[in-house]
């Protein structure tokens, strides 16, 4: 009995040794619905995980920073055109750059910096700058559903372009305002010098940061100093970093119906205006065919009226020289800040039609502009540099706009404002005119014509001529005399004396 026992214990021992192995299988995470319902902030990094779960050989995430109440502020790599691809060909993958560089410090990753060929080849786009603007999160989600859920469709610009995309890059003040303040629009750092909470994160950037005044208690306060807050570093840091591969840049908000260009901080045009108007002019034209939305395009101070310093698309374009950036403002005034649920999907898919034809378009601009050799930038109307670089506020008031709505600014240029002449210097003008007149060779007038004094007007000469006598009613209106036509003051009318050709 014994040896039966050990002949079948053996068995059983050889019966699992032969079993085929397992594999162990990996947690899967939920997809949620990003096309027709607003993602918390825990739901949208499920979401990115969730991508890079399922497609790990050309899809990778980047911790950019932490906000004030430590949330990350993340970003989504999407880089068909990667050595780690197993969709491409044997040949393909060993000309293609790497996937990812590790981060200095070791725990994480970030984008490489490519060289050569492959340098102006990533396109950057950002959201969720300003919290309530919830519907520009969602299209942002949208373009990265379309490059990768719908890779096949979209593998022509796939194949052309890596694109680095930031679905949020205000996490705290987007919860807050989903939870406690829909109009919420600044971050949720505190200000120690005052009771007031937030900064408007489009207005920290360092370029010209100092033109234009800004009170702690509105919501387009710019803070403390250029970079002043976590967010805006943590953007700074990525952008700086890939800054020499950047082709296009685009920042998504709402809810102005408009593609916008630089500059911001002033009236002026860049050099490649017409360029950059091109693309806007593309995006516009693909959503009109799309489903007939009319988009204006112009310039960033032309379509909002008034100027914006601090921003994040002129510190890309005008400090790190990135060949093309564009703010794209999502419809519109009807709808709000947080357009009905049911229309998110129609938003996003429009405007994505919209932003793939402006990177296709941007993809065969990449050799026209060239920015290295640029002018200085344009200073700002309220900006003047000390002489130490520090930026000083001057009380030269801002020139007026001329333009219409919804047209280029480079078409119409901005208007003067007419100097004010006071009483004294145009005083000071006659005198000049007159002393001038005198010391010219005579005029002979005609006769019966006086010729004026210095500093006299007509209405100051002593009448050379007697009051003119006509019949008819006297100024009694009695009748019956010689009545004498009197000016209010007692005076004879100023055209009985005003020799004529008095004025030069």
């Amino acid at each position: 009995m014994a040896a039966i026992s050990k002949r079948n214990t053996q068995t059983a021992k050889d019966r699992s040794r032969d079993a085929p192995i397992t594999p162990l299988r990996r947690m899967v995470i939920p997809r949620p619905d990003i096309l027709h319902t607003y993602l918390e902030y825990k739901q949208i990094n499920q979401y990115l995980e969730y991508l890079v779960q399922r497609y790990p050989h050309f899809v990778r995430m980047h911790t950019l920073g932490l906000t004030h109440e430590k949330r990350e502020v993340r970003a989504l790599e999407i880089n068909w055109m990667n050595s780690d691809n197993v969709e491409l060909s044997p040949l393909i993958r060993e000309q293609s750059p790497r996937s990812f560089d590790i981060a200095p410090n070791g725990k994480s990753t970030v984008p490489v910096v490519h060289q050569g060929e492959h340098c102006r080849k990533t396109v950057f786009i950002e959201a969720g700058t300003h919290a309530r603007e919830w519907i520009t999160i969602s299209t942002a989600l949208n373009c990265i559903y379309q490059l990768t859920e719908r890779y096949t469709r979209n593998i022509e610009v796939l194949r052309k372009l890596r694109f680095i995309i930031v679905p949020l890059v205000n996490p705290d003040g987007y919860e807050y305002s989903r939870t406690k303040n829909a109009k919420w629009r600044k971050n949720r750092r505190p200000h120690k010098s005052s009771k007031f909470v937030g900064t408007d994160c489009n207005r920290n950037y360092d370029i010209f940061w100092n033109s234009g005044p800004s009170k702690v208690n509105r919501n387009t306060y710019k803070g403390e100093c250029p970079f002043s807050e976590p967010e805006t570093r943590a953007m700074r840091n990525m952008l700086n970093r890939m800054s020499s591969n950047l082709l296009f840049f685009l920042s998504l908000h709402s809810y102005g119906q408009s593609i916008m260009y630089p500059w911001g901080y002033c009236r002026d045009n860049p050099l490649y205006w017409r360029e950059l108007s091109s693309l806007a002019n593309s995006g516009r034209s693909a959503i009109k065919s799309y489903n007939g939305r009319e988009y204006r395009t112009g310039s960033i101070s032309c379509l909002t009226k008034r100027t914006i310093a601090g921003s994040v698309v002129d510190y890309v374009y005008g400090v790190l020289k990135v060949p093309m950036a564009l703010v794209m403002e999502l419809p519109s005034r009807e709808l709000g800040f947080q357009p009905p649920v049911e229309m998110i999907s129609q938003i996003g898919h429009e405007s994505w039609y919209g932003i793939r034809e402006m990177c296709k378009r941007s993809y065969d601009l990449r050799l026209q502009i060239v920015r290295e050799n640029e002018p200085p930038l344009p200073r700002p109307p309220r900006f003047e540099a000390g002489n130490e670089g520090v930026a000083t506020e001057t009380l030269t008031a801002s020139t007026e706009e001329s333009t219409a709505a919804g047209g280029d600014c480079a078409k119409s240029k901005p208007k003067k404002k007419r100097a004010k002449r006071t009483v004294r210097a145009t005083h000071d003008e006659i005198l000049r005119i007159q002393k001038g007149f005198k010391a010219s060779e005579p005029h002979v007038l005609p006769e019966g014509i006086q010729a004026l004094p210095a500093g006299l007007f007509p209405r100051q000469l002593e009448p050379r001529v007697p009051p003119v006598k006509r019949s008819g009613l006297s100024r009694d209106g009695r009748g019956g005399g010689d009545g004498v036509i009197l000016t209010s003051h007692g005076k004879p009318p100023i055209s009985s004396t005003m020799p004529l050709g008095v004025f030069l």
